[in-house]
């Protein structure tokens, strides 16, 4: 798995210039607690093989509003709904 370090304030750019529909899928978003800070994760798939994982991640307080980045990924307002309900991330 790649992991690419990003920050809020670059997120929907490093997303965008990156993401391909036809290139790749997007897995899931995902939220680790580690107590003072949130380490909040995106997740892609490529289609193509070996279908390597790409990890956009950045590390945040737990007051933090992640943007969202449905206006690039339609779906992902399903993983984002679930981050909100789950851990009580502002999205």
């Amino acid at each position: 798995m790649k992991k690419i370090e990003t920050t809020i304030e670059n997120l929907k750019k490093d997303i965008a210039a990156f993401y391909k529909p036809e290139l790749q899928h997007f897995m899931v978003m995902n939220a680790v607690d580690l107590g003072e800070k949130i380490e909040v994760q995106w997740f892609f798939s490529n289609y193509a093989h070996p279908c390597e994982t790409i990890c956009f991640y950045t590390l945040v307080s737990p007051e933090t509003e992640i943007p969202s980045i449905r206006d690039i990924v339609v779906s992902a307002w399903v993983a984002e709904a679930e981050l909100v309900d789950l851990m009580n991330i502002k999205v």
